[in-house]
């Protein structure tokens, strides 16, 4: 038996084995929310003020600023995480920074249980990579996502970017 012959014969018994290459588990596409604007079917619910888009160079940030408890709060049509498994998303926390949110994923309108909370950067753009674990949405369905103020008085204005589902 030659070399291709044995060859061939090797990726076939390899392929019965494993399965055909093309059946490996691919990665999803992110779902992206936004990124420069808003993505076909989300929308903005918040009940902060939010200005889209707010121009920084070549980035068109989401501006974002309120009273207490005010949140950015974006909707889509519920849709499965199960190909997910964090949120990602670049925050920067304009002139004074330090604004505590809460991140939270949401479920039938309503926010689902987490306690993870982020204080953005003064002049700095950091990324955040949040596990859906950590906001109770792995593996369901959600129809949103929010990031509420957590402090009890109106906040600077922070900018955020490139949200998407990964």
């Amino acid at each position: 038996m030659g070399i291709a012959r044995r060859s061939a014969v090797a990726l076939a018994l390899f392929g019965a084995v494993l399965g055909p290459l093309g059946a490996l588990a691919q990665p999803a596409s992110p779902l992206t929310v936004y990124d420069n604007e808003l993505k076909p079917g989300w929308q903005n619910w918040s009940w902060a003020k939010v200005e889209t888009p707010a121009t920084a160079g070549e980035v068109k940030p989401l501006k974002v600023q309120g009273d207490a408890w005010s949140a950015l709060a974006l909707h889509h049509d519920a849709f499965s995480t199960a190909p997910y498994t964090k949120l990602s998303f670049y925050i920067n926390g304009g002139p004074e920074g330090g604004q505590r949110l809460a991140v939270k994923a949401m479920a039938d309108g309503k926010a689902l249980d987490s306690s993870y909370v982020i204080e953005p950067k003064v002049k700095t753009w950091t990324i955040v990579e949040v596990t859906l674990a950590e906001l109770s949405a792995a593996n369901r369905n959600i129809d949103g996502l929010m990031l509420q103020a957590i402090d009890g008085a109106p906040y600077k204005p922070y900018y955020i970017t490139r949200i998407q589902f990964e």
